[in-house]
This record gives C-alpha cells, structure tokens and sequence, in this order.
C-alpha cells in the first residue's frame, strides 16, 4: 500500500526532508520519534535544526544532520544523522556530547545547573566498533571499570542507532517501536511500513505530515539531489577501498585494506561536490545553499555555469 499521493513519499533520511519533518513547528511529531528513542514519553518544547557542530571534514556537510531538542524536564537532546562513515564517528560523537555540556554555561554559572544531555547517532552504516553487537541500539553511559552497574553520573548519555540492522531487528520482533520508526526513516514507501500506520498511530500522524512535505516541489529536488549524491559517493568510496585493496595485496592485505579507506575519503571528492553543485544549479538553487551543502565557494560555483 503506498501513498494516497501522486507521488511517493521524500525519505526523511536525507536532512532536508528531515529538519522540515522533526521541526519546532512539528514538536509533537519530534517527540514521538525520540520517545521511541529514549523509551520514555517526552514532551518537547523547542527544536532547533540549525545547530552549527564543527566539522572536521568539508565533505560532512553533505549527508550529515544536527538537531537539538529541548523537553520540558531541561533535558537537551542532539541527534546526528550521518549517511556515509567518514571513520571519525565515535569522537565526533562524543565532542558533541561534550559540547552540549559545556555550551550549557557561561562564565560564573554554578555547575549545579547543568541538565542532563543525550546525544543520539543515527548511522547508515556499521560502526567497526561495534561489529561484534547483535543490537541495533546501544545506549553508553559513565560507570565503574569493574563495576558495571555503578553509574557515576546520568548527565551525560550516549546513543548510537546502527539504521542498516532496522529490518532485521523489525522480522525479530514486530512490536520493536524503534525499529519501526527506522524503517519509516530509511523509506517509507515500502509495504511493510505503510502497513504500520495501522498499528502505530504516531507512526501514522507523522506519516500525514510527511505527505504534505513530500508535495514540496523545492524540498523534492533537494531531496533527490542528495539521493544522487549518497549513490555517487558511496559507489566511489567502495571503489576507491577496492582499489587500494588491490594495490596493497604486495604490502599485505591489512595494509592495503587500510590504504583504500584512507584513499577512499580523499579521491574524486571534488568531482563528486562539482556534479551535485551543477545539478543544483539546473534547478535554480541559490548559490549560497549550494555552497552550505557542497562546502565549495560561491567563487568555484559560478564557474560551473
């Protein structure tokens, strides 16, 4: 069954989809996702998807999201949603749980008044890290080395959602709330999600909402433009590791297999960035937009009229 709409739905995996469907206009819809996420029933106040995190490659502006959502018991909640493993995800994400800590005070302030902080990871991707863990979600905390239980702290909380163990978690258990929302983030036009809005209300209202998002001509371009640029890239990445792997089998397999992922993150880059910027432009996107998302300069834009 798939939409009533003469078009299928936008995936709100890719960040422009995203910020219009989890908005401050759309906080009950937001809270519903990440009470799925938390386990808890939250209510939000605020969400704010403009947060500016540094970032330690251009290329991340692409593919990548920031959201901070504050609830109404103080707690603030930024969720990171990375389409590609740009192999810096961990400390990326542990920066940003310490930023939502330390930007929470100004000089003067008593630590007392510090509120607890959860970050959440949505990853398209496995995380090396975490390849022996049969789970889809794992949940990290401060506690003792020998004793596990002991927590020292509930301030700070980390979340990293692996999106690619979605189905298998779903087919194991149907009545996984999270692995149902995952699924409706990575595509909900499949059959089996629309099957779920009769059974998961929320699901189902927020689904309403990204009907209406989806009839956005200007965020259906953008949308299908970064849909082109994650089959580019990924494509180009796993080439480029293949290759190296290839030229590293003299020097040993593990050796190449580390040439080609650091190969990988570096070549036809820019090639790739110039085809989405052109493809931007045929459809009259703002330089300036182009170059947030790209990260080239408007200078380097113009000259691919």
């Amino acid at each position: 069954m798939k939409s009533k709409k003469s078009k299928l739905l936008l995936k709100p995996k890719y960040d422009v989809v995203f910020q219009s469907l989890f908005s401050d206009k759309n906080r009950e819809e937001t809270g519903f996702f990440i009470s799925a996420i938390l386990g808890k029933k939250i209510h939000i106040i605020k969400v704010n998807t403009e947060v500016s995190q540094a970032r330690e490659l251009p290329e991340e502006k692409i593919g990548r999201l920031d959201l901070l959502a504050t609830t109404a018991d103080g707690e603030l909640i930024h969720i990171e949603l990375q389409l590609v493993d740009y192999l810096n995800t961990i400390p990326r994400l542990l920066y940003s749980s310490c930023q939502l800590i330390s930007k929470q005070l100004s000089r003067g302030d008593r630590y007392i008044r510090l509120q607890k902080s959860i970050t959440i990871g949505l990853l398209n991707y496995e995380l090396k890290e975490l390849e022996d863990i049969d789970k889809m979600h794992t949940v990290w905390h401060f506690t003792e080395h020998e004793i596990k239980e002991k927590q020292l702290t509930d301030l700070q909380e980390l979340h990293i959602i692996d999106m690619t163990k979605a189905k298998e978690m779903y087919h194991k258990n149907p009545q996984d709330i999270l692995a149902q929302w995952i699924l409706f983030i990575l595509d909900p036009n499949e059959t089996e999600v629309q099957s779920l809005m009769s059974k998961n209300e929320e699901l189902k209202r927020t689904n309403e909402k990204l009907e209406n998002i989806s009839e956005n001509e200007d965020v259906r371009k953008k949308a299908e433009i970064l849909a082109r640029w994650e089959r580019e890239e990924k494509w180009n990445r796993q080439s480029v590791y293949e290759h190296g792997k290839e030229e590293g089998k003299a020097e040993g397999l593990k050796e190449g297999e580390e040439k080609g992922k650091i190969e990988g993150i570096s070549i036809g880059e820019l090639q790739e960035k110039r085809k989405i910027a052109k493809s931007m432009l045929e459809e009259n996107i703002p330089i300036e937009t182009i170059s947030k998302i790209t990260g080239l300069s408007q200078e380097e834009i113009k000259k691919l009229k």
